[in-house]
């Protein structure tokens, strides 16, 4: 969670290390609804303390539901970050009783698969990226990366490494230079694997664009389509909606494969940024208290 006066890096992750460990034996120990009981007191916790956090999720509550905005809600909003968080630790570990999980469009998603060339996935901070991890067996054992902030989620990847060390060779380290980065993901991508991207947040210096995000202008970054389209790679969207019974993950192909002319590439990399950003949208309005950005994700625009 991170606050909108200062970037988002800047703000320190939710729970401590010691919390997080109890957490992970919790999982490994005790029935998934004894640990969605203990998160109650954590969140309580977390509401009174973290006030930027408090306030960034009553403006984006605003936004999407078009009311006044009550306290509950909020709670509601902080509950289900818990709540997705403790489930990460169910499907790290491929427990049986881990949270259903029902892919909407797979069909789509397997066509663009089966043209045979590996791409990139885009996901968001909207769900649960663990629960849409799992689409790679359901399409004949695609091979998913993802590209994440090491540093900023140190604690996050000790649980990982906890639960299910074997994830945690899939990350693709972020915070490396940008032609280290480059290099990884190319080769990620040449050695069959596919590269998620979560595409809804970006770090300073990173090449972005002004999109349309729930009526306001908002910053999406474009590093995900340049590097499509430096290794002429598909895009597939992946939203991951959380509902009653666990999450549905609905699929949608973005592009089949880019190859876009130089003096082209400016319009073209803007234009799928903004498609992007209206697909987002759509299932945030669907699922809003589901989506985690607890920063004011317009003001820099």
């Amino acid at each position: 969670m991170t606050d909108g006066r200062t970037h988002w890096q800047t703000r320190p992750e939710a729970g401590s290390g010691a919390g997080l460990r109890l957490l992970a034996w919790t999982a490994e120990h005790l029935d998934r609804r004894v640990l969605r009981l203990l998160l109650y007191p954590a969140v309580a916790y977390f509401y009174f303390v973290r006030a930027p956090e408090r306030r960034a999720s009553r403006e984006f509550l605003r936004r999407v539901l078009g009311r006044q905005v009550r306290e509950r809600d909020v709670l509601r909003h902080f509950l289900s970050f818990a709540q997705v968080t403790a489930d990460r630790l169910y499907l790290l570990a491929d427990r049986p009783d881990a949270t259903a999980v029902r892919f909407v469009g797979a069909e789509e998603v397997q066509r663009v698969v089966d043209l045979g060339r590996p791409g990139i996935f885009l996901a968001a901070h909207f769900g649960s990226f663990e629960a849409a991890r799992v689409i790679g067996p359901q399409l004949g054992g695609v091979r998913l990366r993802i590209v994440l902030d090491k540093r900023v989620n140190a604690r996050f990847i000790e649980m990982m490494a906890r639960v299910g060390p074997e994830h945690v060779g899939q990350i693709i380290d972020s915070q490396q230079g940008k032609a280290s980065l480059g290099v990884a993901i190319a080769n990620a991508i040449h050695s069959g694997d596919w590269v998620g991207f979560l595409a809804d947040r970006h770090r300073p210096g990173d090449p972005t664009t002004q999109c349309e995000f729930f009526g306001k202008p908002a910053r999406f970054p474009l590093g995900p389509y340049i590097v499509a389209n430096v290794l002429s790679a598909p895009i597939v969207c992946i939203f991951c909606r959380i509902t009653e019974s666990g999450y549905d993950v609905h699929c949608e192909t973005l592009s089949e494969g880019l190859r876009v002319p130089r003096a082209e590439r400016a319009a073209a990399f803007d234009a799928l940024a903004q498609r992007y950003a209206k697909m987002l949208e759509r299932h945030v309005r669907a699922a809003p208290f589901g989506w985690f950005n607890f920063f004011d994700f317009w003001s820099r625009a």
